[in-house]
């Protein structure tokens, strides 16, 4: 006998049908729905990388207006003297925000000059550095690593490391550089300059000046580097006075109280006028952030020591 095919109740296709269309409108709205976050995704992108192509150059702006600002403030004078309004500016039109940040370099300790070029030490530069350290509460180690870093020589300092005695036992081996550091990263490389003491170091030593210190921009810090004898009480001072009467000559430090007898063993080793600066720029557009970090030597003979832009 032959089955007796199934027929649906008429009521039984309606529902069927009802089913099939729910499906395929679901199936239609998850569609609709990933186009329209596709669609999303590309107008943010594009308006990011649109920004994006907007804030690079005013940032790359930014380096060359603090250069023309600080090249106006030098003009005429035979000493550099800088305030917050002059290392610090914010400009802002629309969506666009412009933020500079200036800091001299020769108002910080120079690490390349610790050791002279033969290998030798630099005593005075030398000790400079390890009051800085030992201000900071730093390691007084640190001075030996980089001072291995940089001479000429194999032979390790009692706190420091050459390549057969450190650099080569790491898991990633490499070799100390025997030369002078060439920008302020490189410290990363060398023995116990991990991250927390690079932030922490990095805004009072550079790698780029002569090792003669800047007496009207120096931080209270780098100015009781400068001498054994010199507390923080006495670097205030020096602070103090130069917000009134900016240093025009290295001689009027002895005109600081306390410094009448250490100001004259402090010549030769103190200036009063900078070319090389440190410059921050950052752009924000809608939220889209562009940093440049320069540093540039002013004057007739304009140079770019060091870019980054990120």
């Amino acid at each position: 006998m032959k089955p007796t095919p199934h027929i649906l109740h008429p009521a039984s296709q309606k529902g069927l049908a009802l089913i099939i269309t729910l499906l395929i409108t679901a199936l239609l709205v998850t569609v609709i729905v990933e186009i329209v976050y596709a669609v999303h995704i590309h107008i943010s992108m594009t308006s990011s990388y649109r920004d994006l192509q907007r804030a690079s150059p005013l940032a790359e702006g930014g380096v060359e207006l603090a250069s023309m600002v600080l090249d106006d403030i030098m003009r005429g004078k035979t000493y550099t003297y800088l305030n917050e309004e002059d290392t610090d500016k914010i400009f802002a039109e629309g969506d666009k925000v412009l933020s500079l940040r200036v800091e001299d370099e020769q108002g910080k300790i120079s690490l390349n000059t610790i050791v002279y070029k033969n290998g030798e030490t630099n005593a005075e530069y030398y000790g400079a550095y390890l009051r800085l350290l030992e201000n900071l509460k730093l390691e007084n180690g640190l001075v030996d690593a980089v001072a291995d870093w940089i001479d000429i020589n194999d032979e390790p300092r009692p706190f420091g490391g050459e390549t057969y005695d450190y650099y080569q036992r790491l898991s990633l081996a490499y070799a100390a550089k025997n030369s002078q550091l060439d920008s302020m990263e490189e410290l990363l490389l060398i023995k116990g300059y991990s991250p927390m003491v690079y932030k922490k170091l990095a805004p009072l030593v550079t790698v780029y000046t002569d090792g003669r210190v800047n007496i009207n921009t120096a931080t209270k810090e780098v100015i009781m580097a400068l001498h054994g004898d010199i507390t923080e009480d006495m670097a205030q001072r020096v602070i103090d006075y130069r917000r009134e009467n900016p240093f025009h000559d290295t001689a009027e430090i002895r005109k600081v109280r306390g410094f009448e007898t250490i100001g004259f063993g402090l010549q030769g080793k103190i200036t009063v006028q900078s070319r090389i600066f440190r410059i921050f720029s950052k752009v924000d557009i809608g939220g889209t952030i562009r940093e440049v970090e320069a540093v540039i030597q002013t004057g007739q003979n304009f140079k770019t020591l060091y870019w980054r832009q990120r």
